[in-house]
């Protein structure tokens, strides 16, 4: 925005009065013009040369006081029917003058129409808007700032125009007129135009500062009401992760008081440990030797758990591992072992249950936890190896699990292998 204000007030600088109109015999109607008309006995004609509108005039002294000549461009057939020269700045003039007047002087009239104080058959009332200058002969185009014009006093005398249209106005120029000077003697003139040109510019400079001054406010609120509802959106995300972890957090502190004085439970993550099992699982050893029950084990790894300590932090790992522990518990039954067997290592044993259930039950644990949404904002994956206890120590079975997990890792993370064991032999399959 700062680049594109830049740019166009150097366009303005440079480029904006560019605005032009042409005053040419082509498109408007030229006339000469004397004091016959109020009694006077000078003579103007007006004639070409060299393709450009001349205006010869003789200029008598008679009964009438103050004698003229003058060349007059109408604009239309009615007086009240003209051009908007409101948004030009300058009047170019490029005239040449021969005066038998030591002066050379013109006057300039651009008669403006308004229903307020113009009258109709009344071509007086048109508004005087005046300035006077010395054109000389092959001295070229002259400027005149439209802001030099004066509106002549007597016409406002003579027409009793009220104050707020006294000054100069331009907003339906009907006729331009130019004159000779208001005291000049006896003598032949000569009024060559050779162009008539108004220069302006398309925007004023005031609007054009206004426009941008608005353009950086609609700029300036746009981005802070943006800025509002993009921060509102991250306090109420803030807001709703700590809801979440607060929660969690009362939940974990609910827990760790209940399993404050059990030696049993892991004290992170409230989920037991090694010590916790171990008699329990010689018991189910021996059950299942005896051929009494079946017995599974599911192991399980949280996928690139070191990244996110490394991302995130111990703090939000710590967090995340007691948060997989709800989750994992919700998804088990009250009868199954959920144990921390270290890190991010754990192991869920599934009394009851032959190798097709707990491959069941580790897909059922895969699927919540990649889609639970997490305290961290990012998704989360586990592995998991799952074997059936046989005729084999309990190390057997585990170490059976853990190799069927290795093997889900190398399969690209997120899915369930399952190891079955017949004979001797160690077979693997994953689940699809």
């Amino acid at each position: 925005m700062l680049i594109l204000s830049i740019g166009v007030l150097v366009w303005h600088h440079f480029r904006g009065d560019t605005k032009m109109i042409t005053i040419s015999p082509e498109k408007y109607q030229y006339y000469a013009a004397d004091d016959k008309k109020v009694g006077g006995i000078s003579e103007a004609v007006l004639v070409e040369k060299n393709g450009k509108p001349s205006m010869r005039c003789t200029m008598k002294k008679g009964k009438y006081a103050w004698p003229y000549c003058e060349a007059a461009i109408h604009f239309s057939d009615s007086i009240f029917e003209g051009i908007d020269l409101s948004s030009y700045s300058k009047l170019i003039l490029d005239i040449d003058y021969k005066s038998a007047d030591p002066n050379g002087r013109l006057r300039v009239y651009l008669r403006n129409s308004n229903p307020i104080y113009t009258k109709r058959n009344d071509g007086a009332s048109l508004k005087f808007n005046g300035v006077e200058y010395e054109p000389g002969f092959n001295a070229g185009p002259k400027e005149i700032a439209l802001s030099d014009f004066q509106v002549m006093t007597w016409w406002i005398a003579d027409y009793k125009v009220p104050v707020e249209h006294a000054a100069p106005e331009f907003t339906n120029i009907s006729i331009i007129e130019i004159a000779t000077s208001s005291s000049v003697k006896s003598g032949d003139f000569e009024m060559t135009i050779n162009s008539i040109e108004l220069r302006g510019s398309w925007i004023k400079e005031n609007t054009l500062l206004k426009i941008i001054l608005y353009a950086w406010l609609v700029i300036i609120i746009a981005y802070i009401l943006y800025e509002q509802k993009r921060l509102n959106k991250n306090l109420k995300v803030s807001a709703y992760r700590e809801s979440r972890l607060r929660k969690l957090n009362d939940s974990l502190k609910e827990k760790n008081v209940e399993f404050a004085e059990l030696a049993h439970r892991d004290s992170l993550t409230g989920a037991r440990n090694r010590n916790a099992v171990r008699d329990w699982l010689d018991q189910m050893s021996q059950q299942v030797r005896w051929g009494k029950q079946t017995f599974s084990v599911i192991y399980i790894d949280i996928d690139y758990f070191k990244k996110i300590n490394d991302k995130l932090g111990h703090q939000i790992g710590d967090d995340i591992l007691r948060e997989f522990v709800l989750v994992v518990t919700s998804a088990i039954k009250s009868t199954d072992f959920l144990v921390r067997w270290g890190g991010e290592e754990f192991v869920v044993f599934c009394p009851n249950h032959n190798a097709q259930q707990a491959t069941e039950k580790a897909e059922h644990i895969r699927k919540i936890v990649e889609h639970h949404l997490w305290c961290h904002n990012e998704s989360l994956t586990c592995s998991l190896g799952v074997t059936e206890m046989k005729d084999e120590r309990i190390t057997e079975v585990i170490a059976r699990a853990d190799d069927a997990l290795y093997k889900a890792k190398n399969a690209g993370r997120n899915k369930v292998i399952t190891s079955v064991s017949v004979g001797n032999v160690s077979t693997s399959s994953r689940y699809m």
